[in-house]
Order: C-alpha cells, then sequence, then structure tokens
C-alpha cells in the first residue's frame, strides 16, 4: 500500500519540491517525515510549499556554486595507487572504487563510493574515474596504478642476482682457454 506525500525538499529518484508522490509507508515514516522532507497533502502543507520552493531554490543556488568549485579543484588532480605486480604489469590483486575513494580521502576530498564510477582494473596503467556531483555534474579525475615502490625494488634486486647467476653460469661453461695448451 502507498502514501501520498507532498515533498518539502527535492529527493533524487523520488521527486521535486512541491510534488505529490506515492511512496512506502515505513519510508514516509522513518525517513521523509522525521527530517522534515515530505509532508501529508493537506491545505496546510500546500500553502507552505511556496516557501520550500523558495528555500529549496536557494540551497540549489548553494549546492550548483559549491559543486562548481569542487569541480574547478579536482580538474587537475590524479591519483595515484600503489599495488603488487608482477613483471608483465599484471596486479596481484586488484584495484576498485573502495581504494579509488580511500586515496581520495587521503588528499582531503569526501566521497561515498556511490559517487565514484571506476572498472576494477588488475593491470598497471592510467584508468579514467568518474565522480558524481549530483545535479548532474560530474567530472573525471585520472588513476594511475603503478608498482609498488617496495615490491618493484625487491623485483629489480631478484633480476638483478638472476643476471649474476646466469652470467656465473655461462661463466663456467666455456672453456678457459688459457687452460688449454696448443
Amino acid at each position: 500500500m502507498a502514501l501520498k506525500v507532498l515533498l518539502r525538499r527535492t529527493i533524487e529518484g523520488v521527486g521535486t519540491v512541491g510534488e505529490v508522490v506515492k511512496v512506502k509507508p515505513g519510508y514516509a515514516r522513518n525517513f521523509l517525515f522525521p527530517k522534515a522532507y515530505a509532508a501529508l497533502v493537506s491545505p496546510d502543507s500546500l500553502r507552505q510549499i511556496e516557501k520550500d520552493k523558495a528555500a529549496e531554490a536557494v540551497r540549489e543556488r548553494e549546492n550548483v556554486a559549491r559543486r562548481q568549485a569542487l569541480v574547478e579543484q579536482l580538474k587537475d588532480v590524479t591519483v595515484t595507487i600503489e599495488e603488487r605486480a608482477g613483471e608483465d604489469g599484471h596486479l596481484y590483486g586488484s584495484v576498485n572504487t573502495r581504494q579509488v575513494v580511500a586515496r581520495l580521502a587521503d588528499m582531503g576530498f569526501s566521497f561515498d563510493e556511490r559517487h565514484v564510477r571506476f572498472e576494477t582494473v588488475r593491470e598497471l596503467g592510467e584508468y579514467p574515474a568518474t565522480l558524481v556531483l549530483g545535479g548532474g555534474v560530474e567530472t573525471q579525475v585520472k588513476i594511475w596504478v603503478v608498482q609498488d615502490a617496495q615490491d618493484a625494488l625487491a623485483m629489480k634486486e631478484e633480476a638483478a642476482a638472476r643476471e649474476a647467476a646466469e652470467a656465473d653460469a655461462a661463466d663456467s661453461e666455456t672453456p678457459d682457454l688459457d687452460a688449454i695448451e696448443f
């Protein structure tokens, strides 16, 4: 059974200010009514809606300005994520949205995982991530997945040891020309 309510605030996925929408009673009772986002349809609430529309317009202007400022801050942001990978560049694990959100938080930007559009990657390289700021505003940031510095150093040392072992093996296989009598 649905309940008709008059929205006092714009709610993404539900409706805009002044709209009469049908919602589940639990959603209205537990979320919309306690936060004053909606009211039961009545003559009093219909009179109140003009004030709510004016307040919503002011809030939306502030949000648009905030989003544009955030887009400007994010336009040159590059996120670097270090991960362990094999010599072929294939990651031992993967990089996903959660790691991107954590790295953005380290940089001072607060996002929920649902606001970041990023496909899970399993290779080293550069990838785009889309940040949904709300109100139809989106921006992209570059995600660099790079070799973990300690892991890269260990791989370099292993490669040097392997080359040294191969060189020793090659030296022992070649005959010593000085030891051969002609």
